[in-house]
Order: C-alpha cells, then sequence, then structure tokens
C-alpha cells in the first residue's frame, strides 16, 4: 500500500516579521521546508504533497518538481489546509503521513518508526504525541477511563484539569486516506476562530476507528518553530546534534557551542576545527587539516594537513600543507597548491598557484595562472580589470617578485624572472630576466628645508 506525506507549509509566518514565508526561513543557512522534504524523502514514504500558499512560488522555487503542490489560497486552519488536497489525493488508496512545513528536526528515521508502529498496531488514525512538563499552548491529548485517546482540546478550550494534562499534540498524523477525506469533509468551523481544526478529525474517529498514538521520546523532534526566538533553538539542537556526530568521529572540535557545521559538510578524522568557525555548503576537510578560529569556509576543499587562521574561503581548494591567513581570502574557485603560505591580508580570487608559492601579505592575486615556488613580495597585486572586462595573468615558476609590483594584465611572466619591487610591468617578461619598471629616483639637494618652512610659516 503506498505512504502519501501532506505537508502543510501554506502559513505568512506572521511571528517570524519577515518578507519570506514561514516554511521558507532558514536554519544553518537551509530553508526549514527543505529538511522535512529530505527526510520524507529518504523515509518509505513514496509521494510528497506540499500546501501552498501565502507567497507560494518561494516555496516552488526552493523544492521545484520534487513535489506535487496543493493550493490553500485563504488562511482557515488545517482542516481546511488537509481539505485543499482533496483534488491531490482524495481518490488514492493508502496511508498518508500529515506533518507541519515548520518542523525541521524531524528526520526519517522517526518517520519510519511512526509508519511501522502505524502498520503493526493496524490504526487507522496515529496521533505523534509529547510529553511535556510545560504544556501550555498545546493541544492537549484527552483519554477515557480505558486509555483510549477521545480528543484532542487546544488550550484556550481546556478546563483546569485539562490543562494538567502533559501529553500534547505534535500536529503530526498518520491516516487511513480515504477516511481522512471523508472525516475532513465533516469538520465544522469553530466558533472562536472561526478556521477548521484538524484536531476534530479524533473526536469524529474514535468511536467507529482504531485510534492510538505515538510518544516521542524526545520533544524537540516534535516542535514546530514560528517565530524567531525559536529559530534560535532549533538552530542549536541541530549545531549540538552535528558537532556531536563528528566528534565521535574523530574530529576535535574546541569550545563546539560556537562552531557551526552544515549537514552536507564532510570532515575526515583527525581534523582540528577552533572557536568561531563556520563550515557550510558542500565542504570537506580532509585529515590533518586545522581550521580556525574565527573562519568561514563555504563549499571548499581543505586537503590533508592544510592550516587555515581567521579567513574567509568561498568556492575554492586548499592544497595538503599549505597555511592560509591569517585575514586572507579565497574565493571563485581558488585553487591553491600544496606546501603555500596565503598570509596576512591576501585575496585570491578565480586563480591557481603551483607547489611551493608564497604571498605572504597584501596581496591580491585575481585571474592569474601561478606556477610553483613563486614569491609574492608585499603589496604585489596582479592588475586584471581594464574597467570593461577581467584579464589572466601567467606567472611561470621560480619566479620572485618584489614588493609593490603592479602586473598589467594580459602579460606573461616566464620562468626564472625577477621582478624588481617598486615596478608597473606592463609586458612580457623572458625566462631569467630581471624587469625594472620605475622611474629614475632624483635627490634634489636641500630641497626638504622648503617643506620646513613652509610648515612653521602655518604655525
Amino acid at each position: 500500500m503506498k505512504k502519501y506525506a501532506l505537508v502543510l507549509a501554506a502559513g505568512k509566518g506572521t511571528r517570524m516579521r519577515t518578507e519570506l514565508p514561514k516554511c521558507a526561513f532558514p536554519i544553518l543557512k537551509k530553508p526549514m521546508i527543505s529538511y522535512i522534504v529530505e527526510n520524507i524523502e529518504k523515509s518509505t514514504i513514496n509521494e510528497i504533497c506540499v500546501i501552498v500558499g501565502h507567497k507560494q512560488e518561494v516555496m516552488r522555487d526552493i523544492l521545484g518538481d520534487r513535489v506535487i503542490y496543493a493550493e490553500q489560497l485563504e488562511q482557515l486552519g488545517t482542516g481546511h489546509a488537509v481539505l485543499s488536497a482533496a483534488p491531490q489525493l482524495e481518490d488514492k488508496e493508502g496511508t498518508t503521513f500529515i506533518l507541519p512545513g515548520d518542523m525541521p528536526l524531524m528526520e526519517y528515521p522517526v518517520m519510519n518508526k511512526i509508519i511501522r508502529s502505524h502498520e503493526e498496531m493496524g490504526n487507522d488514525l496515529t496521533i505523534v504525541t509529547m510529553k511535556l512538563d510545560n504544556p501550555k499552548g498545546y493541544g492537549r491529548i484527552v483519554r477515557d477511563e480505558y486509555g483510549t485517546v477521545t480528543s484532542i482540546i487546544e488550550e484556550n478550550d481546556c478546563n483546569e484539569s485539562q490543562k494538567l494534562i502533559k501529553e500534547v499534540n505534535s500536529s503530526v498524523y498518520l491516516v487511513d486516506n480515504k477516511l481522512l477525506f471523508k472525516y475532513v469533509k465533516m469538520i465544522q468551523k469553530s466558533d472562536r476562530k472561526g478556521e477548521y481544526y484538524l484536531t476534530d478529525i479524533v473526536r469524529l474517529m474514535h468511536q467507529s476507528h482504531k485510534v492510538n498514538t505515538f510518544l516521542l521520546r524526545d520533544p524537540m523532534i516534535g516542535m514546530g518553530f514560528n517565530d524567531l526566538y525559536g529559530i534560535s533553538v532549533a538552530e542549536k539542537y541541530l549545531r549540538e546534534s552535528i558537532n556531536k556526530g563528528h566528534m565521535l568521529n574523530g574530529v576535535s572540535i574546541i569550545n563546539p557551542e560556537t562552531v557551526t557545521i552544515g549537514h552536507n559538510v564532510s570532515i575526515e578524522e583527525g581534523v582540528w576545527i577552533y572557536p568561531n568557525t563556520t563550515l557550510m555548503g558542500n565542504t570537506v576537510l580532509k585529515k590533518g587539516s586545522r581550521v580556525g578560529p574565527n573562519s568561514e569556509i563555504i563549499d571548499s576543499v581543505i586537503h590533508e594537513y592544510a592550516e587555515i587562521r581567521h579567513s574567509i574561503i568561498v568556492d575554492s581548494e586548499v592544497g595538503e600543507n599549505t597555511t592560509v591567513g591569517p585575514f586572507a581570502h579565497l574565493r571563485n574557485h581558488a585553487v591553491i597548491g600544496k606546501n603555500n603560505r596565503i598570509g596576512n591580508f591576501v585575496e585570491v580570487k578565480k586563480s591557481t598557484t603551483g607547489e611551493g608559492t608564497k604571498a605572504a601579505h597584501l596581496s591580491y592575486i585575481g585571474d592569474a595562472i601561478v606556477g610553483s615556488r613563486v614569491n609574492f613580495g608585499c603589496g604585489s597585486i596582479t592588475v586584471n580589470y581594464d574597467g570593461v572586462k577581467k584579464h589572466i595573468t601567467h606567472i611561470g615558476d621560480d619566479v620572485f617578485i618584489g614588493c609593490n609590483v603592479n602586473l598589467i594584465a594580459p602579460i606573461k611572466i616566464s620562468d626564472n624572472v625577477f621582478l624588481a619591487a617598486g615596478s608597473t610591468v606592463t609586458k612580457d617578461v623572458p625566462k631569467g630576466a630581471l624587469a625594472i619598471a620605475r622611474n629614475k629616483q632624483i635627490n634634489k639637494e636641500d630641497y626638504a628645508k622648503h617643506f620646513v618652512k613652509a610648515k612653521n610659516d602655518e604655525k
């Protein structure tokens, strides 16, 4: 029998106070809805339907054609949201897994456990519940004297004894699909808010069908997050979970509460990560590398025994035994070779360097193909932009570039070249040459006294 997921993601998220729809808000730089859909895709569920409404184009851009969509054009409650999916699901045989789009911590192993429990117990409706020390704000699970669930009572409708109930509704359900749409059509509009509550389906079904619960051991898994404080709680939970996983796999993380690692980051054993470091995207840290403190690496590969300190690296690659930083910036497919040194306030953009090359401080290397054992002196720059388009600088092996050298691209510097400090080099330099491109120094004897006199006259 097929299984369907119905994700309720049409809400505005007014309490977020942002322009994004609630379920599109990022956690660890990934939209909330993406966590849910990715986990459903890994579960035993066969088909995903996402209910969209407010700014639905944003949700469609995020999810593309991975799911089918149902539209809830008016926000008239969870029961109305489910009914919006009738054209897509009503006639199908199987079981439907209903969950909110703001529940990013529910992972596929838990989903599969809920499904197995539902099937093994022969339930028509399974309500996923949590036990909270402080259940305020949640719908309470009401049972009869035999322990059978008879209803879910929302907080505002609870009497004093019902408010003491610790077991609450997570807003996750597993239900026979035919029965779902049969009974959701019977739900009446509430007098208090004028909305249709999906929770009423429990009252409608419990006398004629088998209704049971599945209790989450960790209540955080069933939490929905609908304000920015909640987002910070979810992010902290995910960050701690991810960091713990890496540490158990042989990664040393110093002050892990300050380290943020994305879901798709791959880290080999023997890596050291220092405080205030962020690793995101498809970043890979190879064995023995060291990153941080105060570093950000996105979609980049750091090879064995490289060291990154106080630096930002985006869409780039750092070779084995290379040091980067402090305060370096690699971006736009910078590929740094083995045994390099990229030092203080050096920026490398869309360039490659060979083995043993060094740029120790205050350099810009852009759109350059750099050989091995090249030394960039302090303040040396590849001048790659003519105001219209970028040009390439070619630098051969064993080139010494003096301080404050400007290389005006397009240009080719051949092997074994020396470039004199202070030069602005505009022409290709042949192999083994010394290039000097600067004005001749002129010393004017006793001329400085005129400046001293002018300065004194101003006083």
